[in-house]
């Protein structure tokens, strides 16, 4: 696997938090699967090199 670029560990963090506020607060599971899908798209985008830490002018 490779390394995560910092944009994909901000994105993991930023969802993940969101996920667990959400689930606590909303009691909803659906929350919940959608935050771990969203987290899995996060590491194959990084996988295959779709996110990167260049910033575009």
């Amino acid at each position: 696997m490779k390394k995560l670029s910092k944009k994909s560990k901000m994105s993991i963090g930023w969802t993940a938090m969101m996920t667990a506020i959400g689930t606590a607060l909303l009691h909803q599971w659906e929350f919940f699967a959608l935050g771990c899908a969203s987290i899995a798209a996060i590491l194959i985008a990084n996988q295959f090199g779709l996110i990167n830490d260049q910033e575009e002018k």
